[in-house]
């Protein structure tokens, strides 16, 4: 493990992440941990188990966003020599803003997602590791509790600031580009533009709305090649 980045959800994470992959690391973002990890991260917030997180994160060069931002230390016993990167917003009225919006956008399900989380199991496991590690994080999955959000925003990154050396941490601003970044880890700046991921929320990345598109897209593949025929059938039987 080479970088580790402390930063929460909502604090350019995934451009973050982007940004790692083309300067040639091997990242584990918030997708890798819920599709290769999620079993083991229920585990710690329900069944008080303790994760190896040397064997889980074996060959991996660097991990973003949560959960593992929230187990920062426990993670750094295990790789002492890993550099962190705390990301943070403008200010944490923005990105309260944007974690609200997050929030409202994994909770607020449409009809067939609402019916992939009754009919599978996947989606079921996900929103229950969801609502325990933002229980955990950040003490509420009201969208509402706007004031707690940013205590725990502030204090957490307050907390990172003060048991990280400061040698071995970059507190970074994704707007920053690649000049600090790069310089921190002591690579070449790379020629192409610095990515811009899940700008306005845009992007879902493994939630349950998207069982619920693949669930309607399933449906309407097979449930609509039935009616047709069915229609057919009726109307040739009746003419006949």
């Amino acid at each position: 493990m080479k970088v580790i980045c402390a930063g929460l959800s909502k604090t350019g994470t995934k451009s973050l992440a982007s940004a790692l992959r083309v300067l040639g690391y091997t990242v584990y973002d918030f997708p890798e941990h819920t599709s290769i990890h999620l079993d083991e991260w229920r585990a710690i917030y329900h069944e008080g188990e303790t994760l190896d997180f040397a064997t889980m994160y074996e060959g991996v060069d660097a991990i973003t966003d949560l959960p593992a931002a929230f187990w920062l230390e426990e993670i750094l016993q295990k790789f002492p020599e890993a550099k962190i990167i705390l990301t943070v917003r403008d200010s944490d009225e923005v990105w309260v803003q944007s974690w609200v919006k997050h929030l409202q956008m994994t909770r607020d399900l449409d009809l067939f997602s609402k019916l992939a989380y009754l009919l599978c199991e996947k989606p079921r496991k996900l929103l229950d590791f969801y609502n325990a590690e933002d229980l955990a994080v950040y003490g509420s999955v009201n969208p509402t509790s706007t004031t707690l959000f940013k205590k725990k925003y502030n204090t957490h990154n307050e907390r990172v600031k003060a048991v990280i050396p400061p040698e071995k941490l970059l507190v970074y601003n994704v707007k920053q580009g690649w000049e600090p970044l790069c310089k921190f880890l002591k690579v070449d700046v790379p020629s192409k533009d610095f990515p811009r991921e899940n700008v306005g929320g845009s992007g879902r990345h493994g939630s349950i709305a998207d069982y619920g598109l693949e669930l309607k897209q399933k449906t309407t593949f097979f449930l609509l090649p039935t009616l047709l025929i069915s229609i057919f059938l009726c109307l040739y039987f009746y003419s006949s």
